[in-house]
């Protein structure tokens, strides 16, 4: 701090008194006026009581930190860093002993109150009032300072509320005391005043306050750094203009904010911060942008057009959507995931941008493409339940990765996600499950657990192919074999408990009824249910029920196996063309096997196809690695044994997995029995050893 600004400590009253010309403005980047009546404003009076009683000399209220800014020769600007609760507080305490000073017909002791603490003489009128509250308070503040409190309709804000409370307060106080004991109380509560200039660099000071105690969110601190070293006329501006904006847009809510700015910062960098480090990576981000020549107004013309492209994707109402857009959108908002949130905004500001000849960079068909993919996507992995911890973390790789390969070019966007999302996963955690295994979770599990994923595949079988529009609002899950069954259900049945059970949450059990008819149906038997079932005889999901005259364990397997169809139709698995991947026919033909696969240049991998040869395994000789793997896939039926060896009975991807083996090497190790060299035993679409093509080896290795 610089010599000139030294801290003092010095009585409330007396500060404010001694501060001619002086406004104290609260920052619009600052937290709201958050103390309450029963709790704050409470424990300041019990100080005040204590000191007027003269429990305590003195009473430290703690520190006030403003920046000093002088105006003119006379008037200057307090702009409040830290303390503007205890400050706002006092404000409205000394408001309101002048208002019941004036009830009792004090004029003149009121108007010396106002002129010595509330108002500056002499001074342009907007210096007029000592100060200026949040532009959130601003209003209700306005009407107090005017004596306008029959008029105040804002009941809900603090500072409407406190001031209230404060009147009662001081009525209490009045029985006892006089305004003067209050005065000369009040002017023994004592702060520590911390004045500091421009060159002592407020914005650490800032940071540093909020480093201890309750801390502020990202949210909070990014709107602080935007806005703390403008002019006050241009931080009130830009804070109307922009920030208000971005909060209409996501929420005033500072934790879902701080949400948005990590996804922003994903879509900019291409990379997931961890929550805890938002602030130091927007600054960072901030830095070069500011280096690049961008101002603080593009910055924040920058994320409102962010938000405003993040509110499109989940929350604007789908009606207001362009209508070639709102089915996709409406079927993606019934999975409720934020994962895709970085890609799918910075896909939907890429249709909400134009060229020079005015077409969008990328067209309605094209985002509704993409909505549906990375809807299928997600789809897929909540049915069989996949891992969802590292997903948040891929889109925003994934969507450096479209990018690279569209080069402004986004004629092939959407081949280029599927290439990217699906095929380069494949066989990874973050894989599209395939129709094979979405056939073998859906067939026995317990899908009534999936709740949200199940509700939203029924009503995308319902309206699929189906023109005439149906009200789906008031439909819910309802088990045709009941959850609670009879003893009629099961000697009709003539199964036990157990299997009972095993079928009861399938697939194919399940279906959609009104609300009204769930609870009617609860466990009755099938005549009676089916007879209900027939008010909704209209869904095409209930047609073929309706036609049964029993329900039993076969007709839930039937039922189940067309439902899987449908859902795979539904929600095909959607890899991308050719033409967008990189990959090599590759080949092995030694030890008596032949062996066929692709191996991809964007991650290394090898995908080994059906019918390729493996050698005859000797348990006695091989490496533990590769039999401990050969028994895996043969179990799971990936391979089956011949005379000769084994073959690859469907395709199966190589991932570099093992140890320190290549994708290269360990499916040579595998289809030779033991620890290869890939690079030597693979060979080209010619013949040549891939050893020998030093461009692919460069691309794969870096070598």
């Amino acid at each position: 701090m610089s010599d000139s600004q030294a801290p003092v400590k010095i009585g409330l009253l007396k500060f404010l008194r001694e501060s001619v010309g002086s406004q104290f403005v609260i920052p619009v980047y600052q937290r709201n006026y958050t103390w309450t009546c029963n709790k704050e404003v409470k424990q300041y009076f019990e100080d005040l009581e204590n000191v007027i009683n003269g429990k305590f000399d003195k009473h430290f209220m703690g520190i006030l930190i403003y920046l000093d800014k002088p105006l003119d020769f006379a008037s200057r600007e307090f702009s409040v860093i830290d303390g503007q609760q205890r400050l706002t507080t006092t404000f409205l305490i000394l408001y309101a002993i002048k208002e019941l000073m004036l009830q009792k017909g004090l004029d003149e002791e009121a108007q010396r109150l106002d002129a010595q603490f509330l108002t500056n003489q002499y001074v342009p009128d907007k210096l007029k009032f000592k100060l200026k509250p949040l532009v959130a308070d601003d209003e209700v503040y306005k009407q107090i300072v005017n004596n306008e409190w029959d008029e105040i309709t804002a009941t809900n804000s603090n500072v409407y509320k406190n001031y209230k409370g404060i009147k009662d307060y001081l009525l209490e106080l009045l029985k006892t005391r006089t305004f003067n004991d209050i005065l000369m109380g009040l002017d023994r509560l004592y702060v520590v005043c911390i004045p500091v200039a421009e060159s002592d660099n407020p914005q650490k000071i800032f940071e540093s306050i909020n480093s201890t105690g309750a801390k502020l969110v990202a949210s909070d601190l990014i709107r602080n750094y935007l806005l703390m070293n403008l002019e006050s006329d241009t931080q009130e501006q830009y804070y109307n203009t922009y920030w208000k904006k971005l909060e209409e847009y996501i929420s005033p809510d500072s934790k879902k904010l701080e949400a948005f700015f990590r996804m922003f910062l994903a879509c900019q960098n291409k990379v997931l911060s961890n929550i805890t480090v938002v602030y130091s990576d927007f600054k960072q981000w901030y830095a070069n942008e500011i280096a690049n020549g961008n101002s603080v107004e593009d910055i924040l013309k920058n994320l409102v057009r962010y938000a405003k492209c993040y509110n499109a994707i989940y929350n604007r109402p789908v009606a207001k959507l362009e209508k070639e857009i709102q089915g996709a959108i409406q079927d993606f908002r019934k999975n409720l995931s934020e994962m895709p949130a970085p890609f799918l905004t910075e896909i939907y500001s890429l249709y909400d941008s134009f060229d020079e000849e005015g077409n969008r960079l990328i067209s309605a068909t094209q985002l509704s493409d993409i909505l549906t993919i990375i809807n299928i996507y997600l789809l897929r992995r909540a049915i069989c339940g996949l891992d969802t911890s590292d997903i948040t973390r891929l889109f925003p790789l994934v969507l450096k990765d479209v990018m690279n390969d569209c080069k402004s070019n986004y004629a092939q966007i959407v081949e280029y996600l599927k290439k990217n999302l699906i095929n380069k996963q494949r066989g990874k955690s973050a894989r599209m499950p395939d129709d094979e295994t979405i056939r073998n979770v859906l067939e026995y599990e317990n899908v009534y657990n999936l709740r949200v994923t199940l509700r939203a595949i029924f009503d995308k079988i319902e309206t699929h192919n189906n023109p005439a529009p149906v009200d789906l609002s008031k439909l819910s899950v309802e088990h045709l074999m009941p959850q609670s069954p009879t003893k009629e259900w099961l000697d009709t049945l003539n199964i036990d408990d157990e299997t009972y059970e095993r079928n009861l949450h399938r697939l194919g059990n399940l279906t959609l009824a009104t609300k009204p008819d769930n609870s009617k149906m609860k466990n009755k038997p099938w005549e009676y249910k089916k007879a209900i079932l027939s008010d909704t005889a209209h869904l095409t999901i209930n047609q073929k029920i309706l036609e049964k005259d029993r329900w039993t364990i076969a007709e839930i397997d039937a039922r189940t196996k067309e439902l899987i169809e449908q859902i795979i139709e539904i929600y095909p698995y959607c890899s991308a063309s050719d033409d967008v991947i990189s990959k090599h026919v590759i080949s092995i033909n030694c030890d008596g096997v032949f062996a066929l696969a692709y191996l991809y240049e964007e991650d290394g991998s090898v995908e080994v196809q059906e019918g390729s040869e493996i050698v005859k395994y000797d348990p006695t000789k091989v490496e533990d690695w590769p039999y401990d793997l050969y028994n895996n896939l043969l179990a799971e039926g990936i391979i089956k044994e011949t005379d000769k060896g084994a073959v690859f009975a469907k395709t199966y991807m190589f991932l570099s997995q093992w140890k320190s083996y290549t994708a290269l090497s360990s499916a040579a190790g595998f289809i030779l029995c033991g620890s290869r060299n890939g690079w030597e035993y693979w060979k080209d679409e010619n013949g040549n050893a891939l050893n020998e093509n030093a461009e692919l080896k460069q691309k794969l290795t870096g070598k």
